[in-house]
């Protein structure tokens, strides 16, 4: 294998342990917004078994 050939191998190879990149204005926020999704999400489906009973 040539230089070039390796190089690009080496490239791949970082980009994907690196992983998705998550966006800017996220980046900050994104714990807090997934916390009170979840906490909004739970609250309607004990909404929802209280309407059932």
């Amino acid at each position: 294998m040539d230089l070039k050939t390796l190089n690009r191998i080496d490239k791949l190879r970082r980009l994907k342990s690196r992983g998705p990149k998550t966006p800017q204005w996220l980046k900050p926020y994104h714990l807090l917004f997934f916390a009170f999704l979840s906490i909004f999400i739970f609250g309607a489906i004990i909404k929802m078994l209280e309407q059932n009973n």
